[in-house]
């Protein structure tokens, strides 16, 4: 039976849940200690320090698994700009092409890609449930480009894209108007009541 863990309350249940029942903070799967696996090499990680935190590392691929709290503290602000290794001249890297999606070190589920913030051009390998998975310097690439400012960026690239959303939407919404006054006018042409009402407004 699968159980999960809230990250902030701790808060335990019976099946895999996404956000917690209790104070809605996102779930962990929680996973029996043991050897993981390295989604690429396939040979069993090995527990090494960063920054004070476990860190399951491969020893051929030197890729990396994280823990869902583990990457949130290691990628905030505070952490990056109290690193004097975290370089702010961030050159942002190509995106990797297409490639197969690769099995969870934990749970051994499909895990989803996705583009760290959007604009960092680092592309993780992400498990909802366990963690997330990054390949050699992805993690070194992700504090360089919050050095460089890169939240900040990536705040405002959210805003200008919210605005551009809702300036199309507002734009379909006058449009529909438009086509509505038209169909009225179409459908009331030969009405005497609507021009009587249109001209005494």
């Amino acid at each position: 039976m699968d159980i999960s863990q809230c990250t902030s309350c701790d808060h335990e249940m019976k099946g895999i849940s996404r956000y917690c029942p209790m104070c809605n903070a996102a779930m962990k799967l929680v996973v029996e200690d043991g050897p993981r696996t390295c989604p690429r090499c396939q040979i069993e990680l090995n527990i090494n320090k960063y920054q004070e935190h476990d860190i399951d590392t491969c020893a051929k691929c030197e890729g990396m698994w994280i823990a869902p709290e583990v990457f949130r503290a290691v990628t905030t602000e505070f952490d990056v700009y109290n690193d004097d290794n975290s370089n702010p001249d961030y050159q942002k890297p190509s995106l990797p092409g297409s490639e197969s999606y690769m099995p969870c070190a934990c749970c051994n589920q499909l895990m989803v890609k996705k583009q760290f913030k959007r604009i960092s051009g680092v592309m993780i390998d992400l498990c909802i449930h366990c963690g997330v998975w990054l390949d050699k310097d992805e993690l070194m690439n992700i504090r360089n480009f919050i050095a460089s400012g890169g939240l900040d960026s990536a705040q405002d690239h959210e805003f200008e894209r919210f605005s551009s959303d809702t300036t199309q939407a507002l734009d379909q919404i006058d449009n529909r108007l438009s086509d509505l006054e038209y169909m009225d006018k179409v459908m009331n042409i030969y009405s005497p009541r609507y021009w009587f009402h249109r001209f005494t407004r």
